[in-house]
């Protein structure tokens, strides 16, 4: 018993003092940060290895973008929003399945303004990397939508193939 208490004693203070350093490194972060806003696209210029004009060309179509990138999402989530109140309600089937072409509808409108978006901006790049950055953006956007296609593709094979 004589030898535990010191060592409680010890490892309390040692648990206060870290818990008070890990608390004025976080609130001197938290200013810093405050002070020095992190830049939104600094990983595009260091993934991509920009120039300074090369980003500031590439900030300037990603800030005229923003207005049109909202509007698509207002559409889009009050389209979803629509869909769920009918499902939700009494709505007839044949409303529900007009609000369900109207949320792809939207969903596809944004899809292609975002293909366009990024093939302008793989033009502001080195032609390589603006090669690779449009490349993955087009994987990324289409991705999903062919992810469902070849699943159920190869689902209806599996099924339906061996009659």
């Amino acid at each position: 018993m004589r030898k535990t208490l010191p060592i409680l004693i010890v490892a309390a203070l040692v648990a206060t003092g870290v818990a008070v350093a890990t608390y004025r490194i976080s609130c001197r972060v938290a200013v810093s940060t405050r002070e020095q806003p992190a830049d939104d696209l600094e990983w595009f210029r260091l993934e991509f290895h920009l120039s300074d004009a090369e980003l500031a060309r590439v900030r300037a179509l990603h800030d005229g973008y923003r207005p049109q990138c909202e509007f698509h999402c207002v559409r889009i989530a009050d389209a979803k929003e629509r869909l769920q109140q009918l499902q939700n309600g009494k709505a007839a089937p044949d409303q529900i399945d007009a609000q369900q072409r109207l949320v792809a509808s939207v969903r596809a409108e944004c899809q292609a303004a975002m293909l366009v978006h990024f093939e302008t901006v793989s033009q502001a790049m080195p032609a390589d990397q603006g090669r690779r950055y449009l490349a993955e953006m087009r994987r990324i956007t289409l991705a999903r939508h062919e992810e469902v296609e070849t699943s159920m593709a190869d689902a209806h094979r599996t099924t339906h193939g061996h009659h």
